[in-house]
């Protein structure tokens, strides 16, 4: 059956101040390290996805903190470790209760200073503030670190930030910090959340641009970017600019959170001088995902909260296909046909 639309709330992180990352080449584990670790381990797909996503997405931050390229960023050993089980463990959670989206409330930063490899800094940490941007936070609430960079690498890359949530609560989680503090309870909390099946309408913005002097590899590649950058959706469209050129245009739905980001990733990735923003609204039935063991292989589906319009999943047919050598149209069919027998 399908897994059920659950939202992930998490209401304030607080953890012992110390730095994940820094740009010394000589000791450490680099991003690429921790990739192939992850890459050749046993974990699930799901897994290795996403904690490679948010893994890229704390290098990322060190990376423009430290004015260095993503290959140049090293995790110090015992950070590298303590990351590694943070991110991959958190990965497997939302792997194991089937978490269609996570949503935070409002993030407790923290004030004050800490002590890291590079000395005294003032919190948040850089990275925390760098991947912080487009989330509601507050400060000075307890005078220590209280969300570091790993935390909210999780949430920067996973997390939408939400004031209003609607929903059943299933389950509820509580994590008790080593640290204690008198101003704030060293608490993270977590509920399960499965929403009731209504639409949800959301404030969300278009960024778009007109290029006509990129080849098409070039646009893939821009669009793959954004996709990176956070956007919901990417898609092309075929016009004709002035001069009669034919062009294409590059649009991107994105959160408001993120607009900053996408706008500065088709800067950065594009030939042109300039973005075009929209607002838009977004109205959206809840989504469930779920796992379908067929006779050639597990294969992800995914389907309205009602099940209706079950939807086999690209990478997981495209990868059957490779390792069997056959073609992408057959193991489709197959899987599709052997998904709605079950059901009948």
């Amino acid at each position: 059956h399908c897994a059920h639309s659950h939202t992930h709330h998490n209401a304030e992180h607080s953890h012992e101040g110390h730095c994940h990352t820094h740009s010394h080449t000589h000791h450490g584990r680099s991003f690429a390290d921790i990739k192939k670790l992850i890459e050749k381990s046993s974990l699930s797909d799901f897994v290795k996805r996403t904690s490679i996503k948010i893994f890229l997405k704390l290098a990322q931050a060190e990376a423009k903190i430290h004015n260095k390229t993503v290959d140049d960023i090293h995790f110090h050993e015992v950070g590298a470790v303590d990351s590694i089980i943070d991110i991959v463990g958190s990965a497997v959670c939302l792997e194991m209760l089937k978490i269609d989206s996570v949503s935070v409330g409002e993030i407790e930063l923290g004030g004050g200073m800490a002590k890291c490899e590079h000395g005294v800094i003032p919190v948040p940490a850089p990275a925390t503030a760098e991947l912080s941007q487009g989330f509601k936070c507050s400060f000075g609430g307890v005078n220590h670190e209280a969300t570091t960079p790993t935390g909210m690498a999780f949430l920067a890359t996973l997390a939408e930030s939400s004031s209003s949530i609607s929903g059943t609560v299933l389950a509820r989680g509580i994590g008790i910090g080593q640290r204690d503090c008198s101003e704030r309870a060293n608490i993270l909390q977590v509920m399960l959340i499965e929403c009731e099946g209504q639409c949800s309408s959301e404030d969300m913005s278009v960024v778009c641009a007109n290029i006509d002097d990129m080849t098409a590899e070039s646009v893939a590649f821009l669009c793959e970017k954004l996709f990176e950058a956070g956007a919901v959706d990417v898609w092309q469209e075929s016009i004709v600019m002035k001069k009669s050129r034919l062009a294409v245009k590059v649009c991107a739905l994105v959160h408001n959170a993120k607009v900053q980001l996408l706008e500065e990733t088709f800067l950065k990735n594009s030939t042109t001088l300039g973005v075009r923003r929209v607002g838009a609204v977004r109205t959206s039935l809840p989504r469930k995902e779920f796992i379908f063991s067929s006779s050639l292989g597990d294969v992800r589906f995914k389907c309205r909260a009602s099940g209706d319009s079950p939807k086999a999943e690209f990478d997981d047919i495209a990868k059957i296909a490779k390792e069997k050598s056959v073609s992408f149209i057959s193991v489709k069919e197959t899987v599709e046909s052997e998904y709605k027998n079950s059901k009948s």
